[in-house]
């Protein structure tokens, strides 16, 4: 025998070894495996990455609510126009009133 085929017969016998040895993943396993290859493959955020993904949905609200109160004080001018050079006044609960722009 030479030693190629001595080696044939122990590779053999270490495949069959190690097929008993062998893990089959189930699925969980195998996308726990694979979100673990992702995380280290993708790259990862810098620091204005971040700031910007918090400060979007911020700014989105804050100029929601600037729209909203553009358009309620324009609907409140139209219906009682307070900016036209018009009196405005206050009444005091005492009774008394007291006016601007007289």
């Amino acid at each position: 025998m030479t030693t190629t085929d001595d080696d044939d017969k122990f590779f053999e016998r270490l495949r069959g070894d190690a097929r008993a040895l062998r893990a089959r993943p189930d699925e969980r396993e195998l996308a726990r495996i694979r979100m673990r290859i992702q995380e280290r493959i993708a790259p990862r955020a810098s620091v204005a990455e971040l700031l910007a993904g918090w400060f979007r949905p911020l700014v989105a609200t804050l100029s929601a609510i600037a729209l909203a109160a553009t358009l309620g004080l324009a609907l409140l001018n139209e219906r009682e126009p307070l900016l036209d050079g018009g009196v405005i006044e206050a009444w005091m609960t005492g009774g008394g009133t007291l006016g601007v722009g007289d």
